[in-house]
């Protein structure tokens, strides 16, 4: 009796962990996909570091930084709902989180590199004056 006692609870303990190792993954009618979230992070991002710009709110006084998600939204065809539902559900399990940031700051710094790159390429002008040939 014993033996079968030990020989259930030692092949629970190997099963447990097992069952526990599995990856949650965040899916379904009621989610982002996690590429479409990833993209939409990225605009988000852009879109907050364009609008906390001074120059942004000299040209812009009514536009508050929260307004711009609705027509990120719509650009993926996502609801507030949904967006909302996700991030909510993201937040419950950080190490998803992390990952979905990690591609979000994978695709800025790829971003930031491309326009380094581009920046590189243009000839600068030269420092001196055009000549006057009169």
């Amino acid at each position: 009796m014993h033996s079968r006692t030990l020989i259930l609870l030692l092949s629970l303990i190997l099963v447990f962990p097992a069952g526990c190792s599995q990856k949650k993954q965040i899916s379904g009618k009621n989610y982002i996909p996690k590429e479409v979230l990833v993209d939409v992070l990225v605009d988000l991002h852009l879109v907050d570091g364009i609008t906390n710009d001074r120059k942004f709110y000299r040209k812009y006084e009514g536009v508050d930084s929260i307004d711009v998600l609705g027509p990120i939204l719509e650009k993926y065809q996502l609801t507030q709902q949904m967006f909302d539902t996700t991030i909510y559900e993201y937040s419950r399990y950080p190490t998803l989180m992390d990952e979905v940031y990690n591609e979000v700051l994978m695709k800025l710094n790829i971003m930031i590199d491309e326009t380094d790159q581009e920046e590189l390429s243009i000839p600068e002008e030269s420092a001196k004056p055009p000549r006057n040939p009169s």
